[in-house]
């Protein structure tokens, strides 16, 4: 697997940053506020030397960790969200009938037809 190049590395802490502060700010208007004030952040420093950016980077991460939620949002469809997995389909072995009730259901369908 190739490593990233740090424009992805950039892309991925900012998106990760971006989704995080739903956590924090249930509302949507003091989200985008917070949200505009993390694209400014990471736009200042859109032009500075690639050393520079590496630490920066760094110190960005690290700060996330930092102010990482301890529960953090989770959809309700996500895995480990509350929705997940429910009401999943039987699985194909179960809907498979046994002998007796495959001579039942023939019987069934034979006396309808009559």
């Amino acid at each position: 697997m190739a490593a990233l190049t740090h424009t992805q590395n950039v892309t991925r802490l900012y998106r990760k940053s971006l989704k995080h502060l739903l956590s924090w700010a249930i509302d949507r208007r003091l989200w985008r506020r917070q949200a505009l004030e993390l694209r400014d952040r990471f736009d200042a420093n859109k032009d500075v030397d690639h050393s520079i950016a590496l630490k920066l980077l760094q110190e960005g991460e690290a700060e996330f960790e930092r102010r990482k939620h301890p529960d953090p949002y989770i959809s309700p469809e996500a895995p480990e969200g509350t929705k997940w997995e429910r009401n999943l389909p039987p699985p194909p072995h179960v809907l498979e009938m046994t002998p007796d009730e495959q001579k039942w259901y023939d019987d069934v369908i034979k006396y309808g037809k009559k």
